[in-house]
Formats: C-alpha cells, sequence, structure tokens
C-alpha cells in the first residue's frame, strides 16, 4: 500500500491506495466515519476495513476528507464530503479501466455516505455498514434501488443502536428493495475495542465480500 495524494473540489485529500496485482480485480472504496468526532482514514475500524478488501484480492483507498489529517481544506459538511467521495470513486476507476466492479465499505456516519453515494452511482456492485450512527434518521434519500449488502454491528452496543440497526434493516428491504445481511459480532461494542472483536469484524466482513463477490462471477 501506498501513500498517494488525489486533487478534490477542496485541494489535495491524502489517500492510502493499494492496487492488486490481479488485472481487473474489483474495486473498493472504505469512508471512515464523522470528523469532527477524530474518525479518519487509519483509524482502527477503517483500516481493518481496508485490509479485508485488500486480502481478498480487491484495489482499494481510503482517505481523509477534506480539513481531516493531511488533506486541504476546513471539515466538510455532508454534501462537501459527499463531493470527496465522488473525487475518489472516480480517481480509483480511472486508475483501474479493466475493472467492472466497485464496492463500498463505510463506518459510522461513512455508513450513511455510503448509502448516499450508492444511490447516485448505479456501478456500485456491493457495500458493508459498520456499526452505522443511530442518531441519523433521514431515510428520504433512498429508492429502489436492488443491491446486495452487509451491515455489522457489536452485539454489545447500546439498546438504541441495536434497535435502529433493525429499523435501519427494515427500511433498506423496504423503500431500496435492498438485500441486506445483518451480522453482530458478540461481544464487541461500537468502537471494536478489543483486539478479538476487531479481528472477528475483519473476518466477517472479508468473509461476506468475497463470497458475494464470487457469486457475481458465476451470474
Amino acid at each position: 500500500m501506498v501513500d498517494i495524494i488525489i486533487t478534490g473540489e477542496a485541494g489535495k485529500l491524502h489517500a492510502v491506495y493499494h492496487k492488486s496485482a490481479n488485472v481487473g480485480a474489483p474495486l473498493a472504496v472504505v469512508l471512515s466515519g464523522n470528523p469532527r468526532q477524530k474518525y479518519h482514514m487509519n483509524d482502527r475500524v477503517s483500516y481493518a476495513m481496508f485490509r479485508a478488501f485488500m486480502d481478498i484480492g480487491f484495489s482499494v483507498v481510503r482517505f481523509n476528507y477534506r480539513g481531516v489529517g493531511d488533506s486541504e481544506g476546513l471539515i466538510g459538511t455532508t454534501s462537501e464530503n459527499m463531493l470527496d467521495i465522488a473525487t475518489v470513486i472516480d480517481w480509483i476507476q480511472n486508475h483501474n479501466e479493466d475493472s467492472d466492479k466497485i464496492w463500498l465499505a463505510g463506518n459510522q456516519l461513512g455508513a450513511w455516505y455510503v448509502l448516499q453515494a450508492m444511490m447516485r452511482r448505479p456501478e456500485i456492485s456491493g457495500f458493508a455498514l459498520v456499526s452505522p450512527d443511530a442518531s441519523v434518521s433521514d431515510f428520504a434519500f433512498l429508492s429502489p434501488r436492488p443491491n446486495r449488502g452487509l451491515l455489522l454491528q457489536g452485539a454489545m452496543e447500546s439498546d438504541e443502536s441495536r434497535a435502529f440497526a433493525t429499523h435501519l434493516t427494515q427500511i433498506l428491504k423496504k423503500q431500496a428493495q435492498i438485500d441486506l445481511e445483518t451480522i453482530r459480532v458478540k461481544g464487541a461494542d461500537a468502537a471494536y475495542s478489543q483486539p478479538a472483536d476487531l479481528r472477528q469484524m475483519y473476518s466477517d466482513l472479508k468473509a461476506y465480500v468475497g463470497r458475494e463477490n464470487a457469486e457475481d462471477k458465476l451470474l
């Protein structure tokens, strides 16, 4: 993996990129959580998501939104962060023109960004939501978009977060016609603070994406 700079709307975006040795390998973009709550591309969960895709042969990139770490500009609004996400998706696609599949994975607020990006990008092949932010409740942007995805959550997250995940699953299936699989990591909190919990989250994500991507190859 290498550090790279991507030119964004507000200046340079700092990213880390791994390019698969396999020509035409599927792509992935990893989205971290709310930068105002100190989430960034090198936090433990973002790195684990990145490694899950990397270790099953994807070309994958993670990055800091504007105003975070070495990315230029001021911390952005949702619409501004979505512009950064679109820039990074375009970048990895332009640098891998032989690939026809791309996945998105996001943690916390990044999970919401995954869903918004998927509604705007019909080429998204699949997605993963890791402990989505339960304080977000605007579902107005969802429209029918048949797709497959995974929701990962710590089994020891708050009652509110677990109830919210159940509600989100119902909304996605009904409003967006999404086939969503949910996995709760036994003993884990929302930060996957114990090494064993983080490894289990990584393993569950890797197994799901590997299985779904293999099934796509048969279609």
